[in-house]
């Protein structure tokens, strides 16, 4: 496996959260950091399991990258950005989007099975970011890069969700869980069907 030098698909799916958001924010409320209501953003990619039947399938992605509150949305693009500087070049850009995408994904279409409707809308890249972050942890936990970058970017990804969501809540939210747990299953995978990971990672240290 070759150790790929910049991580273009971190820095694209960065780029596309912060202009998409904030271009519907901008939309909805005339601000680019207005408030809006998560009813509004239906029609710019918030997604049910109701899109997912009716084969809504352009969903999937674009209700990772927009957003409710912006704010939350530059911690997120500033969790992945750290993420993904590290860990994206471990794995490569198509499987790291992969790793992306599914957690995040799987993630959101879960956290709408705990909202009454309407405002079961799935939208947000938490779920994909912590899915993100499980690939991290798993690095850390075999020790393969025991790095202080790595070790405060999985903390700066992971603490503020669960903080947030025990404060808010009183529990992990079950997207969150999910989107890492998915996460944590493919990093799983990708490590064990490629034993070469291991040396790169090692030799990239």
């Amino acid at each position: 496996m070759n150790h790929q030098k910049y991580p273009l698909v971190t820095i694209i799916i960065s780029l596309v959260t912060l202009i998409y958001s904030l271009y519907v924010n901008y939309e909805i409320s005339g601000s680019l950091l207005g408030k809006i209501k998560i009813t509004q953003l239906e029609q710019y990619g918030g997604i049910t399991f109701e899109h997912l039947w009716n084969l809504e399938l352009w969903r999937l992605f674009v209700s990772q990258v927009v957003h409710v509150k912006q704010l939350h949305m530059f911690f997120n693009v500033a969790s992945f950005l750290l993420l993904g500087i590290i860990l994206e070049g471990y794995i490569g850009a198509i499987r790291f989007f992969l790793l992306w995408f599914i957690s995040g994904a799987v993630g959101t279409l879960i956290s709408t099975l705990t909202v009454e409707p309407p405002w079961n809308l799935g939208t947000g890249a938490s779920q994909a970011i912590l899915g993100v972050a499980a690939l991290g942890v798993l690095l850390l936990y075999k020790k393969i890069d025991t790095s202080l970058f790595l070790k405060f970017a999985v903390i700066f990804a992971i603490l503020p969700a669960l903080l947030l969501d025990l404060i808010f809540v009183h529990y992990p939210k079950l997207g969150h869980v999910t989107g890492f747990m998915v996460g944590w299953i493919i990093a799983f995978y990708y490590s064990h069907r490629d034993e070469s990971l291991k040396i790169v990672c090692e030799k990239n240290i």
